[in-house]
């Protein structure tokens, strides 16, 4: 980071750009080991290799913590209140 240099006379705005760039990345990486594990379509998450719904193994939040050497992945279960989850029809 330190090598990161700007001519701009207030802040360095290309060091800004690279931790922006830096924090997409790391949410890139985080979606991607989130849609490889989940092994369903459900949503926006269409998978060629897994047309349907699983809500027997994939009815959970899916939740990321931050470790310096790789992503920690974690799943929470979902509470269900009022409406029942149903499949979408398009």
């Amino acid at each position: 980071w330190k090598h990161v240099d700007d001519s701009a006379k207030e802040y360095n705005t290309n060091f800004i750009n690279v931790m922006e760039l830096d924090s997409m990345i790391r949410t890139a990486e985080i979606v991607l080991i989130g849609a490889i594990n989940r092994k369903e379509s459900r949503g926006a998450h269409a998978r060629t290799d897994y047309p349907k719904r699983d809500d027997a193994n994939f009815l959970h939040h899916t939740l990321a913590y931050y470790d310096p050497k790789e992503p920690i992945m974690k799943t929470h279960p979902v509470t269900i209140t009022n409406y029942q989850p149903v499949e979408r029809k398009y």
